[in-house]
């Protein structure tokens, strides 16, 4: 049965936001261990069938978790400290009780992101609009995007997110930039001006081998991000950060054969090189739909998880934390997460005015 479904309004995502944050002062300040952030994986099904998927959703037959899996390891999470969610899929809006889902995190406190394709949104706009922020993927223009996510997904995301925004559901859309799409940084950093939604850019690093058709050459890789950097500072409405976008364009070495480094690559570079430091696999998890836990999706083909439901959760986040060796990455969203959870002072002044222009769009 589904919880009592109240309506969110921004001064209530407000106050959950600044718990979130409160939180990881609390633990940076502490130096605690405490999983503040979570990405949960919340189903293995994919209605898409993205090219370049990490994950192969659209193809996995691993069963999914219950309804009760669910809120059992979202309790778990939240004993440990957890205060801010992004679920993930899959796509998420397959999940019949998505909307159930939403509000038990929601009735915990908990910050709740939710990613979606945008497909099925029309028909659960009303089960989720109680998250904090919904994220919906859309890579470029019509031709582009289609090439990337499959024919006619670009007009899905777009009439999705013509509708969060018409519902005053706080808004990011994601684009990922591959060889298909790198031309078309400025037609979205204008579309996102126009229709008034932030956009965050990923750039596809080192792609899985049947995806090796979208793999950008370094030249490419840095050509994108100084069209990213240039948006950003012409003022449109990009969240990725000038800083973070100039590491990745510094990055020491071949993005296609180094996607992270872990401490044993480190030593070999050149001191003048300062990394990033990394909080995902202390701070920050990915909880898998298969119960395998994570640092972070990058290390998927290279970390040996654990699985809560052989071992529990604890078990399997205190895994993390003790066997993680990876340093840093040119990963753009992930570095966005790592200088706010290092409390650097530009990033949480740019985070913090953007969780105030999402608290207020909520109706």
């Amino acid at each position: 049965m589904s919880l009592k479904r109240d309506r969110q309004t921004s001064l209530k995502t407000a106050w959950t936001r600044a718990q979130y944050f409160l939180s990881l002062l609390k633990v940076r300040m502490l130096n605690k261990k405490d999983p503040v952030i979570c990405v949960l994986v919340v189903n293995n099904e994919c209605n898409f069938d993205c090219k370049y998927c990490f994950g192969n959703y659209s193809n996995r037959q691993v069963k999914n978790y219950t309804t009760e899996e669910l809120k059992k390891i979202i309790d778990e999470l939240y004993d440990m400290g957890t205060r801010y969610l992004n679920i993930h899929g899959g796509e998420t809006l397959l999940r019949k009780d998505i909307g159930e889902i939403v509000d038990y995190i929601k009735n915990k406190g908990i910050y709740c992101c939710l990613i979606t394709n945008g497909s099925l949104l029309p028909n659960k706009i009303d089960e989720i609009r109680n998250v904090d922020n919904l994220t919906i993927s859309l890579d470029g223009t019509r031709e582009n995007n289609d090439i990337n996510r499959g024919k006619g997904t670009y007009d899905i995301a777009l009439n999705a997110i013509k509708l969060a925004i018409k519902e005053k559901i706080p808004l990011r859309v994601s684009a990922t930039i591959t060889k298909y799409t790198m031309n078309d940084i400025g037609y979205l950093a204008n579309l996102a001006k126009e229709l008034g939604f932030s956009l965050y850019f990923s750039i596809m690093f080192k792609p899985l081998l049947h995806a090796n058709e979208f793999e950008m050459n370094n030249e490419e890789i840095r050509t994108a991000l100084n069209k990213i950097i240039d948006y950003k500072k012409k003022g449109f409405p990009i969240f990725t950060s000038r800083r973070v976008a100039k590491y990745a364009y510094d990055w020491p070495v071949d993005h296609n054969e180094y996607h992270f480094l872990g401490k044993k690559d480190i030593r070999g570079l050149s001191k003048n090189f300062k990394p990033i430091k990394c909080y995902y696999g202390k701070n920050k998890m990915t909880i898998e739909a298969d119960g395998n836990v994570y640092p972070c999706f990058l290390l998927g083909d290279h970390f040996k998880p654990m699985n809560l439901r052989e071992v529990g959760l604890k078990r399997a986040i205190k895994h993390v934390q003790e066997t993680n060796d990876c340093v840093t990455c040119p990963a753009l969203s992930q570095n966005d997460h790592n200088l706010l959870m290092d409390l650097d002072i530009v990033q949480i002044g740019h985070v913090i005015l953007d969780q105030i222009k999402e608290s207020f769009k909520r109706k």
